[in-house]
């Protein structure tokens, strides 16, 4: 049965989120989310707009709507101390508890100590278990509506939209799952409309138990596709109803989105049992099912984006799982441009290559399936975001330090520019969550759209060859001149060091082909099946489609704001003179800018204005400095594109300079 708060939370819904200030934590959820089942399971083509070449990604919203400000830590925010001395019970109220008044609220926090951060704050609690306000989801949709409803192509959204069951005295229900999902549906069509393709995928706390999916048709299959109709296409309609993956063309025949359901692989849910060749267990069905995707959207001359919520890190995926998710990543790396994932609530890349896949040991069934994962994956999942009810001796930070240790040792064993393959490599992107978990978080990127739309501009595309490239050699080399830093960077690369043994680039013999666990490894894959590879394809070099860069936004000092917080730009991955035309000179790329520039911090369309009033040349080189000062703050990678030889340099130059590094840690 739905809680009695769920129950009088969603009969509150409104038609629009921009009346007058509600409080702090007043749900306004936008159109309502009891809609008829025609109304929200028809699929709407989206129409075709001019592009702008950006996108965003939104990741692990977790809205929790019995959420309370003041309210304590280890309630999960649910209970304020005088509610566990029995003054108002076990926090299972009406539904007009979640409009307590705020003064109420800031009054209790008087009594504590400014910089406690054992009280749930107004707008959320950064570092701690607690979910998302109802507060945040709003001005979270709020300003996506103001800023970016007209300036974006399409959305990923990686899936967990419903709050962590850290409450046992308030344990979720399948019921309270679905309206939560909902909810976050009728928000976003609220903030986006149905002319925007919207390609969610399902998280390990969609789900009841958490983690746990069987292989549908099932309930739960036939709720997610009723919930997100809108967005799947009719064609997909009985492939997710078995599996919860599906694909969307965001830009019909040129780019699509593949979504797919990660907990298949995920090796927390004990209701599957990995992805061996000749199986028919789900997710070797689902892997199965990408393979003959990816080979059909690149016989159109496509590309792809893939997406999911659990990012294929060795320690999350069943061994098998991971392998066959690199073997495809790395044999249509022609045609895949790039992999987002969620989940971790970390921000950072890693890369997926050839000699970690043939160092992954195999191991045949899920009994004793992680005696052999790395430092790195056996201890990520002690993250709050994973598994909130385990007892963590790590703690959020420690999980994290984890983290940065590894990806640290991992980018300094990389060969140098002269033993890399770039063919051997490709990255995957995690982005920050909605949640607080440590700062709420979202990205907006850009890619390359010179030539879309123009029948006669065939240079920009990159097509497929229609055949495989020749068998690639274990010896072969990458061109040397492929990996020269940019003469501009002004960063002194560490001299390659000698490699050192550590779970990656570990030298071992290749086993035999023949035999069962090894059928999977890339030496014995590359053989039997094509590899498709090629330096002119948009993951490698810049060309339509290629992912030009991405804009973090954040909202730093949540514990502190009393004042509605502001979405702020936390970084960007590009150059000064991209994000403001007027600093390249006629150098800059012929489509909008990534960001509209009255988002960018300290901007004024003044400061470049040739106004000729010189009594204002002081203050306005003041306020012109300031803006470059700014600027260089939030461009700390100055990336020309997202292509693979450029996270390639990345990470080189975030081991060879400390500030760099120290500076990645800081953003982590």
């Amino acid at each position: 049965m739905r809680s009695t708060l769920l129950a009088g939370l969603f009969s509150l819904a409104i038609a629009t989120s921009s009346s007058a200030s509600p409080s702090s934590e007043q749900v306004v959820l936008g159109p309502s989310v009891q809609q008829s089942q025609a109304d929200i399971g028809r699929f709407i083509k989206p129409k075709r707009r001019p592009l702008k070449g950006r996108f965003l990604h939104i990741t692990d919203i977790h809205p929790d709507p019995h959420y309370k400000s003041g309210a304590t830590f280890d309630s999960g925010c649910h209970k304020r101390d005088k509610d566990k001395k029995g003054k108002k019970g076990k926090g299972k109220g009406k539904a007009t508890d979640a409009d307590d008044d705020d003064d109420d609220d800031m009054e209790m926090l008087k009594d504590k100590d400014k910089d406690d951060l054992d009280l749930a704050g107004k707008w959320g609690t950064a570092v701690s278990k607690c979910d998302t306000p109802m507060s945040l989801v709003n001005i979270t949709f709020d300003w996506l509506k103001e800023e970016w409803k007209d300036e974006i192509d399409f959305i990923i959204w990686t899936g967990d939209n419903a709050r962590h069951d850290i409450d046992r005295s308030l344990p979720r229900t399948p019921n309270e799952i679905y309206d939560l999902n909902r909810m976050v549906v009728s928000r976003m069509l609220d903030t986006f409309g149905t002319d925007i393709p919207i390609v969610p995928s399902i998280g390990n706390n969609d789900i009841y138990p958490h983690n746990v999916m069987a292989a549908g048709p099932s309930k739960l299959t036939e709720e997610f596709l009723h919930i997100w109709g809108k967005f799947i296409p009719p064609d997909y309609s009985h492939v997710f109803e078995r599996g919860a993956y599906y694909s969307v063309e965001v830009i019909p025949d040129t780019l699509a989105v593949i979504s797919l359901n990660t907990l298949f692989w995920y090796d927390s849910n004990t209701l599957v049992d990995g992805c061996g060749d000749h199986s028919n267990d789900p997710g070797a069905l689902e892997m199965d099912w990408l393979d003959v995707q990816l080979s059909a959207f690149r016989d159109r001359g496509m590309q792809v984006w893939l997406t999911g919520h659990v990012p294929p890190h060795m320690g999350y995926y069943y061994d098998n799982c991971y392998l066959r998710y690199g073997d495809l990543a790395l044999r249509y790396q022609d045609t895949i441009v790039g992999h987002l994932f969620g989940h971790m609530n970390i921000d950072h890349f890693f890369f997926i290559d050839v000699d970690e896949l043939e160092a992954t040991p195999v191991t045949r069934s899920k009994v004793g399936s992680k005696k052999n994962f790395s430092p790195l994956t056996a201890n990520l999942s002690s993250l709050p975001s994973f598994d909130p009810l385990s007892d963590s001796s790590i703690g959020i930070f420690g999980a994290g330090d984890v983290l940065k240790v590894e990806l640290r040792k991992d980018f300094q064993d990389m060969p140098g520019p002269k033993d890399l393959k770039l063919k051997d490599y490709i990255a995957v992107n995690v982005a920050a969550s909605v949640i607080p978990t440590y700062l709420p978080g979202l990205r907006i990127f850009s890619y390359n759209i010179s030539g879309l739309g123009d029948e006669k501009n065939e240079r920009a595309f990159y097509r497929p060859h229609q055949i495989s490239t020749d068998p690639i050699d274990d010896d072969e080399e990458e061109d040397e001149d492929d990996y020269e830093e940019e003469e501009n960077d002004n960063i002194d690369i560490e001299k390659k060091k000698p490699r050192r043994p550590g779970h990656r680039h570990g030298k071992k013999p290749k086993g035999d082909c023949k035999r069962p666990e090894n059928e999977d490894k890339p030496h014995c894959v590359f053989r039997r099946l094509p590899r498709y590879y090629s330096k002119e394809s948009p993951s490698r070099s810049n060309k339509a489609l290629t992912p030009l860069g991405y804009t973090q936004f954040y909202l730093p000092k949540l514990n502190k704001q009393k004042k509605k917080p502001e979405w702020e730009i936390e970084y960007t991955t590009y150059k000064k003179e991209v994000l403001v035309p007027s600093y390249s000179n006629g150098t800059g790329w012929d489509q909008p800018p990534p960001i509209p520039l009255g988002l960018l911090p300290e901007y004024d369309q003044t400061l470049f204005d040739n106004n000729g009033n010189g009594s204002d040349e002081e203050i306005t080189n003041k306020k012109k400095s300031k803006f470059e000062k700014v600027l260089k703050k939030i461009t700390p990678w100055k990336m020309p594109d997202l292509t693979i030889p450029n996270y390639v340099k990345l990470s080189r130059k975030l081991v060879g300079d400390k500030d760099m590094w120290d500076k990645f840690q800081e953003l982590m």
